[in-house]
């Protein structure tokens, strides 16, 4: 059985203890390569290839060009062509909102005009080397640029995608439509019409029904919750009510959760976060506050919730969050953006650890720029006391690696993992040396070093 060793990083909340390793990846992303910024809005594991899919508003992923969306094969980012960069565009101005993979091609939706050089609005594929239209244009009555596209679900070998267009091709279609590969299924049919707002921000299927709800705003019902009966869509429930909208479904625990920006002072079952199940909403120990839950995700058992919250459960907490059906958990991270509050906006699961990403610098003190892999139960030993007599720099490191421990423990054993506990390098008991790192892949590595003394460790890049 392989050990696996991580730096070790402990919180201490309402007197329990929870430990953690929080790990970017790569250089994360930005609007330039010298420059914060570069939101992710949403992430999508292809388990096929092993990849990590990161849509939103950057220009960079680590010192790529990548334009909006790129992927990352958990050692390094790249591109996909020249993603949503359009012509004589210096900042970009349109983002992707979903991605999932469908008959081995990768399909994105969003708010964009171009993607990889071509004239595509709001659905696009990707098929490995190029970017490709789905069975035609979206289009919507009176608009001539962008029409978006939201959400994306595989159900059945068939692709469901919802936005606020009318057509899609040459067949007309109420803002959800049915993709079988070849062919266009308008699904809209008696799909609420002429209200004051009409994206369907996401769809999800539980208990064998397609469920459907966003920022609707239908008189007498301002947000309905809806799903498909036969072929009619009808009402779940009396709706959500007040200036609000649903961003994300998710099944936990057999119930439908319902996320997004909702209050219990517009008469609302809780705030931002509740759960269906039939007909009835229940609340969620208070929900989350005081404005968007953008992300709900399950984990290990638990239901992570993400936005921009600074309560849950009316405990305080920073963006991030964990509901067990019951109660609510404090996770103690701090999250900032450049020294103010940041916004983790997306969560997903990657080679068994949770990712999350949005707009956010650091994480507990861990530089992230806009993504990070944590691991709320590293597997290893605690850091010892004495983690303060080891030095190893540069960190980053390209050429050399320097290891220095206090005049007292001159003489030990350095092994490095990588980052997933392989020993990629092992230095026997002598006089301390400097590691070349120049044929070691970039990513993250740990440093051990072992002395008569104890163990120490410690976390380093490798660039």
């Amino acid at each position: 059985m392989k050990k696996l060793l991580f730096f070790l990083s402990f919180i201490f909340i309402h007197s329990f203890s929870y430990s953690q390793i929080i790990f970017p990846l790569g250089k994360g992303t930005t609007d330039s390569p010298y420059q914060y910024g570069g939101e992710i809005r949403t992430l999508f594991t292809d388990t096929i290839d092993n990849i990590l899919y990161a849509g939103g508003d950057f220009t960079y992923a680590g010192s790529k060009a990548c334009w909006g969306i790129a992927k990352w094969d958990g050692t390094k980012w790249d591109s996909l062509g020249s993603g949503m960069k359009e012509p004589n565009s210096i900042q970009l101005s349109s983002h992707v909102r979903n991605i999932v993979r469908y008959k081995n091609e990768i399909y994105v939706t969003g708010n964009f005009r171009d993607i990889g050089g071509k004239k595509i609005s709001g659905l696009a594929r990707w098929n490995g080397t190029e970017w490709n239209n789905v069975g035609g244009p979206l289009k919507k009555q009176g608009q001539s640029d962008i029409v978006t596209a939201s959400a994306l679900e595989v159900y059945n070998g068939e692709l469901y995608v919802s936005g606020q267009f009318d057509t899609i091709g040459t067949t007309r279609c109420n803002k959800i439509a049915k993709w079988d590969g070849v062919s266009w299924t308008n699904l809209g049919l008696n799909y609420h019409n002429n209200c004051s707002k009409d994206d369907i921000t996401d769809l999800i299927f539980y208990n064998n029904e397609l469920y459907a709800a966003g920022n609707i705003n239908c008189f007498p019902i301002n947000e309905p919750i809806s799903k498909m009966f036969g072929n009619q869509w009808i009402d779940v429930g009396l709706g959500i009510y007040g200036d609000s909208w649903v961003n994300e479904f998710t099944i936990y625990q057999n119930n439908l959760y319902v996320a997004g920006y909702f209050f219990t002072q517009a008469s609302n079952t809780d705030n931002s976060l509740l759960y269906i199940n039939g007909t009835n909403y229940y609340p969620t120990a208070g929900g989350v506050l005081p404005s968007n839950c953008d992300d709900i995700f399950e984990y290990k058992e638990d239901l992570y919730v993400c936005g921009q919250i600074t309560s849950a459960g009316f405990q305080p907490a920073s963006s991030i969050a964990k509901w067990n059906g019951s109660q609510w958990t404090n996770l103690g991270f701090n999250v900032l953006k450049v020294n103010n509050p940041g916004t983790i906006s997306a969560f997903e699961r990657y080679n068994d650890k949770l990712i999350v990403a949005g707009h956010i610098s650091s994480i507990n003190g861990t530089f992230v720029n806009n993504i990070a892999m944590i691991d709320f139960n590293p597997v290893g030993f605690q850091l010892s006391q004495q983690n303060k007599n080891l030095k190893v720099f540069p960190n980053p490191a390209s050429e050399v690696l320097n290891i220095q421990l206090d005049k007292s423990e001159q003489k030990g054993k350095v092994r490095l993992y990588n980052q997933i506990g392989q020993q990629v390098y092992q230095q026997a008991n002598g006089s301390l040396q400097n590691i070349v790192v120049t044929d070691f892949a970039k990513g993250i590595y740990v440093v051990e070093v072992e002395t008569e003394k104890g163990v120490m460790r410690q976390k380093v890049v490798i660039e």
